[in-house]
């Protein structure tokens, strides 16, 4: 090989070495950029759910307060006071219903 020769293979590399880094530098860019675009998409994307998940949080939170005011309701409630009225309304009922009996008007159901 002639020193010509071993120039223009030394050329030919160069400009194939150069042609494949612009194809490189194209398609990494074109990746660079869609990458970006699938990014902002995303981003686009967990702030609409972060914004719907913020506003189920606080309805969530409201219907939570809610039920813990009508639970301090009934643990207000005086269990042993309504149990002992219910009794006294039985009894109350049997009474009636033993004078009904000895009614000679009313017949017996």
């Amino acid at each position: 090989m002639t020193a010509e020769e071993v120039m223009k293979l030394v050329e030919g590399l160069v400009v194939l070495t150069g042609l494949g880094a612009v194809i490189f530098s194209v398609f990494k860019n074109q990746t660079v950029k869609a990458t970006i675009q699938s990014q902002r998409e995303l981003i686009e994307t967990l702030s609409t759910q972060v914004s719907e998940l913020r506003t189920l949080h606080i309805e969530n939170e409201k219907a939570i307060s809610k039920l813990q005011g009508q639970v301090e309701v009934y643990k207000e409630l005086p269990l042993s006071d309504l149990a002992h009225s219910m009794g006294e309304l039985a009894a109350t009922q049997k009474q009636i219903l033993g004078i009904l009996k000895n009614n000679k008007g009313v017949k017996n159901v």
